[in-house]
């Protein structure tokens, strides 16, 4: 009995000493959770896996490619959730990274502080709530995939989504959090839903190139949580992770292009604005006209910098519509393939158009791989020697006359084909342009590049430039944070 009570203790001893230590720790096993029903109740258990590799299988009996882009199957899903105060703002007491100790990591009675159910434990708001009556909402889109090579489940480019995370909670007055605390957040909730994460995608037998869209889509928010009246910075902050497994944004559209209205009577953003920042209500602004334009027969609008249209140049021949510079669409940016060989999309200069973590690394992908898109260019265009360009800048409607491909951009969309774009019978004035490529599948160049992401997505491209874009969420936390593969 002696020697059997020795071995547990110098067991348990062990296992402490190498929860203290963050990179022991995470080098050799991984906290997940498990869940066993107790009188038709799911209660959290915290489990400790015994090989990192040893990675959740997707659930079984789910069609995980038929899934809309939606909130789907929450109650199998469990989120993270933090509180501070703007006083206090985001301490090594929520997260301290040397010891990967503290509120969101801390396992009391074999439950995670920081973990809920998302069916069973919502958010506590009340009628009074900051967010809920003045706005003060930010959030992220991330998603994380399996590898089809490595099975390893990997998240895009979180270091971008960071910042620009960053740059939103100072523009709604919320503390932001330490990229530490943002990363470790985003890691634990991705691991701890790794059930819902779809399978690997399937390989083009031909190109060798990842197919289909399916992702576990990831949502950091932080948002004003606290009890007011009075218009100031909420009391009280929440910082929450939850997630769903989804399909394609634009269902039913990954080959055959889309249908956009060109938006000339309402603003989705104006300059001195917030069309810059990620926060709640730039899209709340959206919602009717996108429900106007759905009536129409068009999938969704493209906004225009509304003061380019109402005061145009009295010395330009073009009329003030073609005039007018492009924005962006409800929830992507926009790219046009020029017949010159150039590859665009609207500038971030005006600070009205959200910079997108797909748009830039699109432009990225295009920039390092440029030769790489010749020959696809060339087809498009018909022009054998083209060279191709890529670049930002202002892009008027009248260069939608010269464009021979264009596709948008997102974290849920991918890249998806646009077939043509017009304004509706009772708008201003008239405009109608249906492009060359697009309507049935996409284009070359839009093809090719849709090809290239998904590669970059799955590891399977890489280059010194864009090396660390891939987090590996079973890495260690320092490794996570670092990125690379």
């Amino acid at each position: 009995v002696t020697l059997i009570i020795l071995i547990t203790s110098t067991i348990v001893s062990s296992f402490l000493v190498q929860h203290r230590s963050s990179h022991l720790y995470y080098s050799r096993r991984t906290m997940v959770v498990s869940t066993e029903k107790i009188n038709n109740n799911r209660k959290l258990k915290a489990a400790v896996k015994s090989d990192e590799h040893d990675i959740p299988a997707p659930q079984d009996g789910v069609e995980f490619a038929k899934l809309p882009w939606n909130l789907n199957l929450p109650d199998s899903h469990y989120y993270v959730h933090l509180t501070t105060d703007p006083e206090s703002g985001w301490t090594l007491e929520h997260y301290n990274p040397e010891t990967d100790g503290g509120i969101l990591t801390d396992v009391t009675d074999d439950e995670y502080k920081s973990l809920k159910h998302y069916g069973q434990s919502p958010l506590p708001l009340f009628p009074s709530t900051t967010s809920l009556n003045y706005g003060t909402t930010i959030w992220e889109g991330l998603a994380c995939r399996r590898s089809p090579t490595t099975g390893k489940a990997l998240i895009f480019r979180p270091q971008m989504n960071y910042a620009r995370f960053a740059r939103g909670a100072h523009a709604m007055c919320l503390p932001p959090p330490s990229y530490e605390l943002f990363m470790r957040g985003l890691q634990m909730v991705v691991q701890n839903n790794m059930h819902m994460c779809p399978p690997a995608p399937e390989l083009d037998p031909d190109t060798g190139a990842p197919l289909g869209g399916a992702k576990l889509y990831v949502r950091p928010m932080l948002l004003g949580s606290g009890q007011q009246l009075g218009l100031h910075a909420s009391p009280q902050i929440s910082l929450v992770f939850f997630v769903s497994p989804t399909g394609s944004y634009f269902q039913g559209k990954a080959m055959g292009g889309l249908k956009l209205h060109l938006e000339t009577r309402r603003s989705r953003a104006a300059r001195g604005g917030t069309g810059n920042i990620k926060c709640s209500g730039n899209y709340a602004v959206t919602m009717r006209p996108l429900m106007d334009a759905k009536v129409h027969g068009f999938h969704d609008n493209l906004y225009l910098e509304l003061d380019t249209y109402h005061n145009p140049n009295p010395s330009s021949s073009l009329s003030p519509l073609r005039q007018a510079i492009l924005q962006e669409l409800s929830a992507a940016n926009i790219f046009l393939v020029l017949e010159s060989g150039e590859i665009i999309t609207p500038s971030l200069s005006r600070g009205t158009i959200l910079p997108g973590v797909t748009r830039d690394s699109v432009l990225e992908i295009a920039k390092i791989f440029k030769d790489e898109l010749q020959p696809v260019m060339a087809k498009s265009v018909g022009k054998e020697n083209i060279e191709v360009t890529v670049s930002e800048r202002d892009v008027c409607v009248e260069d939608l006359n010269s464009a021979v491909e264009v596709f948008i951009t997102g974290t849920a969309a991918e890249v998806v084909p646009v077939q043509s774009i017009g304004t509706s019978p009772d708008d201003e004035e008239s405009f109608s342009v249906k492009f060359p490529h697009g309507e049935s599948e996409p284009g070359p160049v839009t093809y090719k590049l849709l090809e290239m992401l998904r590669e970059v997505v799955a590891g399977q491209r890489s280059n010194d430039k864009i090396q660390d874009w891939l987090c590996d969420v079973h890495a260690s936390p320092e490794d996570f944070r670092n990125g690379g593969i």
